[in-house]
């Protein structure tokens, strides 16, 4: 016979008065199965791993070590700490008795009914360093005779010996379904070690899992690996923990979705908070509800320690989105982490303090860069971490005031700082400024001006391209100081002038005006002439310039020392300027802004009279019927040495400002009637390639065509000078005098001229290029042939009645046809105007013949000039009856 299992606990003696028990109250065994199948099934069903845990962290108190093995059927678990005593038995064998006082608060049984857990199995041993017991649903069974028997009501001692290094092991038979059940348990494990503390590692067959605290970091390894890692907020009743990415050098955040309340295990109560809270709340029997007089209220302590504690860009994560819980327990969870958050300091400003949520200033969206340049201007301003469209938002629910593009503004009109720090303030901002609307928030928006002054929004507002800010700016014009500037301010409004449009602001030109002294302004804008690079400045000719004699004279009538125009001048009027002003600046600057060169140019845009103070004005300008458009003209011609005109001449052509206008416009019209060279004007000299007038005008090389002889005379005067040339001693072949006799007669009929205004003359060139005193007007081409050369006058290259009837009427000469008489000699034969002769006549001379034709064999004139009377031989006539008479051959 074996001998007897040892009983250290006494089971022969709890059967025996649980047996007496149930013998005593018939209903007590019923009723007893009824609550253990009540806990297995309902209460505990599927928490075998975290009550058989709970149970080996309470025996462990601190750094157990849980082992779970598989063996067929059975599954073990193994713990260390405090073995099984026998007021564990008595618990085990009790239904709501728990010994777990030893470890005081920090335990986690409540009723001691967690054991209940493992009651579906036929048979469960309990194998402890000091003695094992066994619960076996068929001895149970065979001891009361009926099989409705509680299955862990009755305990047997068992010799079963736990694994060598631990105190206990529950070895649970789980049937056919031991391996599956096993299978669940390597998930389980990780949130296992989290909730119970007292529990450093857990072994699931080959596989180790491990919990290490580092800091405020857990992280739990399998196998040496990182399986979960979070960051964790201890309070006295609550630990608060932030799921963290698994790899160690990360320190991101992973917000939860949909975690249970633990306490410290797992419980049925779904809070819908993004982290996770294990605290030391009493709950229901079967813990998956919280009692109902508990205070889930204070488990949000912490909570705002948690937040503190992860990374900055990432606290939002951790902040509760509104939400309708589903839970009263959850909501009110959720109502107290929101005020604590709203209370507590943890939000970073760009200063470097940490303040709470009341305290913040926030701004949706604010970069890096913003923030680091409103550090030290704007107390507590959240820091761009807890700034993004999310966190501010979030923020802003917690009590933080937000602050619009608009409110930035008015908050950064008390500040004070230099212009280079208003420039990084800008640059920082435009990635803040999307659209329109944004643009006008900023309208307040300070912007320091080069006068040391703030200017309030963009808008009326330039900024002087090209001027950095060496030299005096210009106080006509309100600028941006260009250490301030950035390309935000032209989205706000700001305008754009370069260095001209700046010189040629009226707003100058009125300080010009009313200024006492142009010493200081005379710098500022000479600065800007250097730095444009400018050719030319309209309208400063008044400001005043400190001239060679120390006084000061405005700039238009001052010189340049070496200026070529005063070599040209004759009793110059203008000044020289201070040759320390051409050291300091330049001539160039000094040219642009009207100091004399070359000869100085007047422009209007809309002339309306000879007002413009230039020498013989008022005579150019009674040649318009309707003014011209624009003025631009060179003045001062009068002043030319009238010795000196040729190197005026080539200064006007040399100088850029001059060249083109020395062939058009006022400047044209003057030039040609009063720049004389050697006492001829320019309108009665030639270019040397016009062969039109040869021997009429001498040649003038290195002028302009413009400026010398044109078409013909252009009024009387002009017109009398070729008049007198013509009859003057000049050899001027018979062309240049008929193209000369057209010109002026050109000139009459175009009314440039009017006869009247004439003197007479005392000689006219004939046809054989001789004067003569009795000048005849060909008035019809035949005369030619009959009216001596020597005293035929040619109205034009072609013979034109009409012409020379004004040729004669300028020469006070008679026509051919009123002084002269003609008659054919001879009879003809008459024939048809398409006969050869009158053909050939109509080929050789450009005379469409019509009418009567007469054939000559010997065609004869007899001719009455002033009462000398001849024959001449003709080849063709035409009588005054019209009819044309033709020689033969």
């Amino acid at each position: 016979m074996a001998p007897a299992t040892p009983d250290p606990f006494g089971t022969a003696e709890l059967r025996a008065a649980t047996l007496a028990g149930w013998r005593a109250s018939p209903t007590r065994m019923a009723e007893d199965a009824a609550a253990e199948r009540e806990l297995s099934d309902i209460g505990y069903r599927g928490r075998i791993l975290t009550e058989l845990a709970a149970n080996a962290a309470d025996a462990a108190v601190d750094d157990g070590h849980l082992a779970i093995r598989l063996d067929g059927d059975a599954i073990g678990f193994a713990n260390t700490g405090v073995p099984l005593t026998r007021d564990g038995v008595e618990s085990l064998t009790a239904l709501r008795v728990s010994p777990k006082s030893h470890a005081g608060a920090q335990t986690v049984g409540r009723f001691g009914v967690g054991f209940r857990s493992t009651a579906f199995a036929d048979r469960v041993v309990i194998a402890s360093v000091d003695g094992s017991i066994e619960f076996d649903r068929a001895r149970s069974v065979a001891e009361v005779g009926s099989a409705d028997v509680p299955a862990q009501r009755l305990a047997w001692p068992s010799d079963v010996r736990p694994p060598a290094g631990f105190a206990t092991e529950v070895i649970v038979h789980a049937g056919h379904g031991a391996a599956e059940l096993f299978a669940t348990f390597a998930d389980q494990v990780p949130d296992l070690l989290l909730e119970l503390p007292a529990l450093g590692r857990i072994d699931v067959g080959a596989s180790t899992f491990v919990r290490t605290d580092d800091g405020d970091e857990i992280v739990i390894t399998r196998d040496d690996e990182p399986a979960a890692r979070w960051l964790v907020a201890r309070g006295e009743q609550t630990m608060w923990m932030a799921r963290l990415e698994v790899a160690p050098e990360s320190r991101s955040v992973v917000p939860l979705t949909d975690d249970v309340l633990r306490s410290p295990t797992a419980t049925g109560v779904h809070l819908g908070l993004p982290a996770r809270v294990v605290a030391r709340l009493p709950l229901t029997p079967d813990r998956r509800a919280i009692h109902p007089d508990a205070d889930i209220a204070a488990a949000a302590a912490g909570y705002a320690d948690l937040v503190a504690l992860a990374p900055d860009a990432q606290k939002h994560l951790l902040i509760p989105r509104p939400t309708l819980a589903a839970e009263p327990a959850a909501a009110r969870l959720h109502e107290a982490i929101l005020a604590d958050l709203a209370a507590a300091r943890w939000v970073p400003t760009c200063g470097g303090d940490v303040v709470a949520p009341d305290r913040a200033w926030v701004l949706p969206g604010l970069p890096d860069e913003l923030g680091e340049v409103l550090a030290d201007v704007l107390d507590p301003l959240a820091h761009p971490d807890v700034s993004d469209r999310v966190s501010a938002s979030a923020l802003v629910r917690l009590g933080g005031r937000e602050l619009g593009l608009a409110d930035l503004a008015d908050e950064l009109g008390a500040v004070s700082r230099p212009p280079p720090w208003w420039g990084r303030l800008y640059t920082a901002l435009a990635a803040l400024v999307h659209t329109g609307d944004d643009a006008a928030e900023l309208g307040a928006l300070p912007i320091p001006r080069t006068d040391g002054r703030t200017h309030v929004g963009a808008r009326g507002l330039f900024v002087l391209d090209g001027f950095d800010g060496s030299d005096a700016a210009p106080d006509w014009l309100p600028l941006v100081d260009p250490d301030a500037y950035d390309p935000l301010l032209d989205r706000l409004g700001l305008e754009h002038r370069d260095i001209a449009e700046a010189l040629a602001d009226p707003a100058l030109q009125a300080a010009v005006d009313a200024a006492d002294s142009h010493a200081d302004l005379a710098a500022t804008v000479l600065g800007l002439a250097v730095l444009g690079d400018l050719e030319t400045v309209p309208g400063l000719g008044r400001l005043e310039l400190r001239a060679d004699d120390g006084d000061d004279w405005p700039a238009d009538e001052l010189l340049l020392p070496d200026a070529p125009l005063l070599p040209v001048l004759d009793d110059s009027p203008f000044g020289t300027v201070d040759a320390a002003l051409v050291r300091r600046y330049g001539g160039k600057a000094l040219r642009a802004i009207g100091v004399g060169w070359g000869f100085a140019v007047v422009h209007d845009d809309l002339p309306t009279g000879p007002d413009h103070d230039l020498p013989d004005e008022a005579q150019w300008w009674d040649g318009f019927d309707v003014p011209p458009e624009t003025l631009d003209a060179v003045r001062d011609l009068d002043l030319v040495d009238p010795e000196r005109w040729r190197d005026a001449l080539a200064l006007l052509v040399e100088e850029p400002r001059t060249a083109g206008l020395v062939e058009s416009g006022y400047t044209r019209w003057w030039l040609r009637r009063y720049a004389e060279i050697d006492a001829v004007s320019l309108r009665h000299l030639r270019s040397p390639d016009d062969e039109r007038f040869t021997g009429l005008f001498d040649a003038l090389p290195g002028v302009p065509a413009a400026l010398l002889v044109g078409d013909g005379p252009d009024d009387a005067d002009d017109a009398q000078v070729w008049l007198d040339r013509l009859g003057s001693d000049r050899a001027v072949p018979a062309g240049v005098a008929a193209r000369a006799h057209a010109a002026l007669v050109a000139a009459v009929r175009d009314g440039r001229v009017r006869v009247d205004d004439l003197a007479s003359v005392d000689g006219v060139r004939t046809l054989a290029g001789t004067v003569t005193d009795a000048p005849i007007v060909v008035d019809r081409p035949w005369w030619t042939t009959v009216v001596p050369a020597d005293r035929a006058v040619l109205p034009g290259p072609v013979v034109d009645a009409a012409d020379a009837a004004i040729l004669a009427d300028v020469l006070d000469a008679d026509l051919a046809s009123q002084v002269c008489r003609a008659v054919v000699v001879g009879d003809g034969e008459t024939v048809d105007a398409d006969c050869p002769e009158a053909v050939a006549l109509t080929a050789r001379w450009g005379r469409q013949v019509v009418g009567r034709v007469v054939v000559h064999a010997d065609l004869t004139v007899a001719v009455d000039v002033d009462g000398v009377e001849r024959e001449v031989g003709v080849p063709y006539w035409e009588d005054s009856g019209g009819t044309v008479h033709l020689r033969s051959d």
